[in-house]
């Protein structure tokens, strides 16, 4: 696939969640009676430090698409109808694109939640390559020793804002956040056979970030593109 996700975080006007709602729900049939080339899922948090925020994502696309899709925005009079039917309705935006490495992810065809567990790392200054080459060495060791067989996992880097790194994996029930038997670390010292190599692995993983945070969204279908069915 293509490696950008667009990606919007709106916050509605406390107390006015309801309309919102109504507003976008109204807005995204527009979008699709328009034609637009770009389809929209919609997600909210259900585990989050922050739960007012509503995130609209639309994957996957190539650089290249981003000057003819901002066109066609304005061409189909996209933005002219959400300013005027939601904005109103709009405490803040935010707007990112995500970038998704493929190589070292493992997200196969049905990985479609509707939760979404989301481990997102603040990146440090000069970090340097160790964290990036960890990274891959444990995502290829996932996929190529059978850990794949059993997990999904998509890794993101976001342009916009503080360079942060995060790991999506679908989840098809809440009951998929209780613990493992066997964790990854486990997986991963069967395999190199060695605990000190394993830790100096995710220490040097480690060691390029300032923070973590752990989220939860559930997908919202009556806030998405709605289905041609």
């Amino acid at each position: 696939p293509a490696p950008l996700t667009d990606v919007w975080w709106v916050v509605p006007k406390q107390g006015m969640q309801a309309e919102f709602t109504a507003a976008v729900t109204k807005h995204m049939a527009f979008r699709a009676k328009a034609g637009e080339s770009h389809s929209w899922m919609a997600f909210r948090p259900v585990i989050a430090k922050n739960m007012t925020p509503v995130q609209f994502r639309s994957c996957c696309f190539e650089y290249a698409d981003l000057d003819p899709y901002q066109a066609e925005r304005q061409e189909l009079g996209l933005n002219d109808d959400w300013n005027k039917n939601v904005d109103p309705y709009v405490d803040h935006y935010h707007h990112y694109y995500d970038v998704n490495d493929w190589e070292n992810s493992h997200w196969p065809e049905g990985s479609n939640g509707p939760y979404y567990a989301v481990t997102t790392w603040k990146l440090k200054e000069n970090s340097g390559p160790g964290p990036g080459k960890a990274r891959k060495t444990f995502s290829q060791m996932a996929k190529k020793e059978g850990w794949a067989e059993d997990h999904n996992w998509l890794w993101l880097q976001t342009i916009g804002g503080s360079p942060q790194l995060a790991v999506v994996s679908s989840m098809a029930s809440l009951a998929e956040l209780a613990p493992e038997e066997t964790t990854f670390f486990d997986f991963a010292v069967e395999q190199m056979g060695s605990e000190e190599d394993v830790m100096k692995m995710f220490e040097s993983f480690g060691s390029g970030f300032a923070s973590s945070d752990f989220t939860v969204w559930m997908y919202d279908a009556e806030l998405s593109t709605p289905s041609e069915d």
